[in-house]
């Protein structure tokens, strides 16, 4: 029976349908609770009200004794089917395999079943749902093309699928949506409340069910006393904020399998997961055991930018494991450098002194969730980036959690109270002036003493116009040549700060 808070997510499993009936194997790929299992129990469900034969591997516990090629004529004759080993190659039959990553030691089944299957018209179809989080892991022994391939997000190669593990933004508001229904635990989220879980889960399945029920879980009794008529931003947020109580609550959760898990956390792995953190993502070198560990247990997704896979970067799979590494992983014991940054100002000027040319100049930078990033948050980005570079990334730096401008400070210096907002061609410059002013978004931080001292970054290529609105002395403009290979800094009436300095030449890969 169809679980009625279930998305059924019709569309992309039509899609993977259609996809399987020409590819004939396409390989869905990623991190634990990304949704893998009940994609594959949504396609067999698919197919039997198809009437295609099917059969659903929903946990594979070959433990390597018994050849993949055995099973899967065990299981098709199961089915009605007489077949062996070599009439299995003709049979119209579609496998679904679950925690496939447990065949990869199985060379007659991808090097036999796999690559020959791979883009033929006839026979069996295989499906093949793999996860990294398991201890035993491998790659891949066929080449599968790019048009084989789904990932946690779509891929912005060219002839790739465009469905994904994660769920689209329709499919995340039908899941809200049957949330809100439930007798158990009703909710009302406002939109701007939806928009928040999207952004901090990006859609992965088993984030939006733990923050979903979270959010039912806190707010349950004031909707029902009509405290509060629906849930809002705000109420999201600050749920969001007490780090220490959301994560105490999530390792209760399904998703909890997804985070690191600090017994099994290696030095290296815990340096490899900070770099991911100030830069946005690694380069997959299986060489390095960071890297290997983080890859082979989840905590990192592994997302090709080119259809030969000669480039692959190492990213998180959601902002919400980006913000459990922030939080778990960048309280440095070691003091601030004080003597060497008395004040904001002089730490800002180090750090826009370390931002990266060509980092400013790319258009295919891939942060959290494999997403290729905006060209209009590059300057966010870069101080991350150059910020970690100067302090280390250890250093308790906070970023914002929505990614939206929804009323948070871009980043703080946790030790100091030091805030810093980035914006880009003084977009909205005044706006954003007024926030730390009484009245103004930030203005509690400021009165709480989280925020003790500020600094806005105007980042921009052209001139600006000299600003004497409120807060115009914490206001530093940043005008980068056309080739981001130097800038200035100004202050808001245009006078100069720094004298034009060139810019670092080189960005770690």
């Amino acid at each position: 029976m169809e679980n009625p808070f279930t998305c059924p997510r019709v569309d992309t499993i039509q899609c993977l349908a259609r996809i399987l009936e020409e590819q004939r194997v396409v390989h869905v790929r990623g991190t634990p609770t990304s949704g893998k299992t009940t994609m594959a129990g949504l396609l067999k469900s698919h197919y039997d009200s198809q009437g295609i034969p099917s059969v659903y591997f929903a946990d594979w516990a070959s433990d390597g004794s018994r050849p993949v090629m055995n099973i899967l004529v065990e299981q098709a004759r199961s089915i009605g089917y007489t077949v062996d080993h070599t009439t299995l190659y003709k049979a119209d039959i579609v496998f679904i395999i679950d925690s496939a990553q447990m065949t990869y030691h199985d060379n007659g089944f991808w090097l036999g079943l796999v690559k020959t299957q791979s883009g033929r018209r006839s026979g069996p179809q295989i499906c093949i749902f793999s996860s990294y989080g398991n201890a035993v892991v491998g790659r891949t022994l066929a080449y599968l093309g790019v048009q084989q391939r789904v990932s946690i997000t779509p891929s912005k190669i060219e002839f790739a699928p465009e469905i994904s593990l994660f769920y689209n933004r329709a499919e995340f508001d039908d899941v809200v949506d049957r949330a809100c229904t439930d007798p158990i635990r009703p909710l009302r989220l406002e939109l701007s409340a939806r928009d928040v879980i999207f952004t901090v889960t990006n859609g992965q399945p088993g984030s939006v069910k733990s923050v979903l029920k979270l959010v039912a879980q806190c707010y349950r009794s004031q909707l029902k006393q009509r405290e509060i008529e629906s849930v809002t931003q705000e109420h999201i947020m600050s749920l969001l904020e007490n780090e220490d109580r959301l994560f105490r609550y999530l390792a209760q959760m399904p998703v909890q399998r997804s985070f690191i898990n600090r017994r099994e956390l290696t030095v290296e792995a815990a340096d490899i997961l900070r770099e991911v953190l100030a830069n946005g993502s690694v380069p997959w070198d299986l060489t390095n055991n960071g890297v290997r560990l983080c890859y082979e247990k989840g905590w990192l997704h592994s997302e090709p930018l080119s259809w030969d896979n000669l480039d692959i970067r190492c990213v998180f799979p959601t902002h919400l494991h980006a913000k459990y590494v922030e939080h778990f992983l960048t309280d440095s014991p070691c003091p601030f450098p004080s003597e060497k940054y008395p004040d904001i100002k002089t730490l800002t000027a180090s750090v826009v002194k370390q931002f990266s040319p060509r980092a400013l100049s790319s258009t295919t930078r891939i942060g959290t969730a494999a997403v290729i990033r905006p060209i209009e948050a590059a300057y966010q980005d870069e101080f991350c980036r150059a910020i970690h570079t100067v302090l280390g990334t250890s250093t308790k730096i906070t970023s914002e959690w929505s990614g939206d401008n929804s009323g948070r400070i871009d980043f703080r210096l946790v030790s100091h109270g030091w805030g810093f907002e980035i914006l880009r061609e003084g977009d909205r410059l005044a706006e954003h002036c007024e926030r730390f002013a009484p009245g103004g978004r930030y203005y509690k931080f400021v009165q709480d003493g989280q925020i003790r001292d500020w600094v806005i970054l105007d980042c921009r290529t052209s001139r600006p116009r000299p600003y004497g609105g409120a807060g115009h002395s914490n206001l530093w403009r940043v005008v980068f040549a056309p080739d981001f290979l130097s800038a200035e800094i100004l202050d808001s009436s245009n006078h100069v700060v720094f004298e034009r300095f060139p810019l670092a030449s080189q960005l770690p890969c």
